[in-house]
């Protein structure tokens, strides 16, 4: 497992994109796996949307594939507060987007930045 691109997650003001927008969109471009803390514990995820939540807050909905978790909530998709994650990176393992449950118009998200799509992948500034 490499890791690249590290880059700090500056929270984002509500209803705003976070420096790490880019990275994160690049992530799902390239169905990259993330790696990051999040209240205190490591995580690996492979990341399938990343937008506006219905309450404003920037997330990530993403599946847990390694790493800590206190739920032992692995394998189906979560959102993830993008102002609670730190120290996030691209790492160069790959994944097949395969989450049964996976909606690629997450009701959700308000607004949507980028996402995985079935035949490939939408980066977009959508209002849903």
């Amino acid at each position: 497992m490499h890791k690249r691109d590290a880059v700090p997650v500056i929270p984002s003001d509500r209803g705003q994109q976070s420096p790490s927008s880019a990275l994160i969109c690049e992530a799902i471009r390239k169905r990259a796996l993330l790696e990051f803390e999040y209240h205190g514990g490591h995580r690996i995820v492979a990341p399938y949307c990343h937008g506006i939540s219905a309450r404003g807050i920037e997330v990530l909905r993403a599946v847990q594939v390694r790493g800590f978790s206190s739920s032992a909530g692995y394998g189906f998709g979560k959102l993830w507060a993008i102002r609670d994650i730190w120290d996030l990176q691209i790492l160069d393992e790959t994944f097949i987007p395969d989450d049964p449950d996976y909606n690629p118009n997450d009701r959700g998200m308000k607004q949507i930045h980028c996402r995985v799509r079935s035949g490939g992948t939408d980066v977009t500034g959508s209002q849903y």
